[in-house]
């Protein structure tokens, strides 16, 4: 992607994306108020917001160094963590509400949070191993 018209259209095209996912969010703390939603609501939005602010960023000026930098890796894992945490009280949540009418809503739900929580161990694996590799030169 060389031409600055491509990436911005790019750009152009994944940020409303982003903003119905936010306002559908914000609009759910609004119709259904509570602590937890509220806090994984900002946990979602959080990391929403970083995830398209990495995509401009690496979008508008790539650079293959910073991609191998474990701080960039450090704020993936933050980002992850906020998202596990969010993933957990929704789970949390759910499995008590009556829209677990069927049982493979506790299936479903089970594999997403064993998947999620196994991705997340490799993306800590990964942050480790570079900074070990920092670390030993």
């Amino acid at each position: 992607m060389k031409h600055p018209a491509l990436k911005i259209w790019f750009l152009a095209t994944i940020f409303p994306v982003f903003v119905a996912i936010i306002i559908r969010i914000i609009w759910e703390v609004v119709v259904n108020p509570s602590t937890s939603g509220l806090v994984m609501s900002i946990l979602v939005i959080l990391g929403l917001v970083g995830l398209y602010g990495l995509i401009l960023y690496f979008t508008l000026k790539p650079n293959r160094k910073i991609l191998t930098s474990p701080e960039l890796w450090l704020g993936f894992a933050v980002m992850a963590t906020l998202g596990l945490i969010a993933g957990i009280i929704h789970a949390i949540r759910f499995i008590p509400s009556p829209q677990v009418g069927l049982p493979w809503s506790l299936v479903i739900v089970c594999l997403y949070f064993s998947a999620g929580l196994s991705a997340y161990f490799m993306l800590l694996w990964f942050v480790w191993s570079l900074w070990k590799k920092k670390r030993d030169g």
